[in-house]
Parts: structure tokens; sequence; C-alpha cells
């Protein structure tokens, strides 16, 4: 059997935030976004509780047991019970897409953001962390299908573009204009009535 945190097991996040909840100065979608994410969802019925020592017994459906401490970051401890269904989501995403130049300062701009159940609610947990990069276009190469954007640290870097659909927008792009490329990472923790 297995012991783990609950703080270990949720470094990331309960909601996803899109990249235009980033920052106040990350500018509002204008055109089309492409997102890549992996979902993961786990689900366990509790089957033991160790009150005093806080661990919790959970039983996935295939019976492989795992004993998770639930630290002080979970309230509301005496509303667990045997039977509760645990469920645990996550999410990795990265989101890509053009904002016209002007539209927000360039830069690397983090939010995150806690969800902790409060007094009397059944206990939940999560947190989510989105990194969101504006890079303003340096060059734009039709030939090459190519675009050179300048990082955050004034690093210069030349990204291909391989989409046939991507290539065919890159004749509408200026230079100025920003690749806005958002990061997230997502997790929770729910725990269901029986």
């Amino acid at each position: 059997m297995k012991t783990s945190s609950l703080s270990r097991v949720l470094p990331l996040a309960l909601t996803v935030a899109l990249a235009t909840a980033c920052s106040t100065n990350t500018p509002a979608d204008t055109g089309p976004r492409e997102t890549v994410a992996m979902n993961v969802q786990a689900t366990g019925k509790i089957v033991n509780i160790d009150t005093p020592s806080r661990l919790i017994t959970i039983e996935n459906q295939a019976g492989e047991q795992v004993e998770v401490h639930a630290d002080q970051t979970v309230r509301n401890f005496d509303q667990v019970h045997v039977g509760d269904t645990v469920q645990i989501d996550y999410v990795n995403a990265i989101t890509v897409d053009i904002q016209p130049a002007g539209s927000a300062e360039p830069g690397a701009y983090i939010k995150e953001d806690k969800d902790v159940a409060k007094t009397g609610d059944k206990p939940h947990y999560g947190e989510s962390q989105v990194v969101t990069v504006l890079a303003p276009i340096q060059a734009i190469d039709t030939v090459h299908n190519t675009i050179t954007v300048k990082g955050p640290r004034g690093n210069v870097v030349t990204l291909d573009v391989k989409k046939p659909e991507h290539q065919a927008r890159l004749k509408d792009l200026k230079v100025g204009d920003m690749l806005r490329i958002a990061f997230t990472e997502a997790a929770a923790v729910s725990i269901n009535r029986k």
C-alpha cells in the first residue's frame, strides 16, 4: 500500500484558466487559437479512515488500494465517510494564438488560483497555474514557413510553422504582432457522498 500526502498529490490546479485570464495585461482573444491538452481523471471509493492519523484508504475499480494522508489543508475532515467517492482531475494544456501588435505588453505572466472547502462544505481542494508568454514577432518568412519571435528575456527564436492551415495564415501576420503561448496545469480533488 502506498502512502502519500495530499499536498504532494495536488501540486497543480482546480480550474483550467485560458490565456486570456492570465493577467489584466493580456489581450482579449482576437482570432483562432489552438489548444493541446492532456486530461487525467481517477476515481476511487473510501474503504477505511484512520481519523487520529488523518489517513484515508482509497480503492479503485481494480481493487487496488492507496493510503493518503489528509494534511491540515483538508478542511472539514470530519465530513469524510467510508463509502464516499474521491475524484481527482488533472489537466495539462498549451494554448497558442496570435494577438495584434500593441494589444498588451510583451513578457511572461503567471496566474495562480486555489480553491479550498469552506467550513461546512464537503472537503475539496484544487490549484491552478497558468504561465502566459507574449512574444513579439520579429520576422515572417512565408517561403520557408517560419516566424521569428523575441522572448521575454530578449532571446530571439525562429519557429517552424508546420501545419498547412497555419502556413496559409502567415501572409496575414505583421511584424510586431504577438505570439501568445499559455501553459496551464490544474488539479482538483473532490469527495462525493456515498
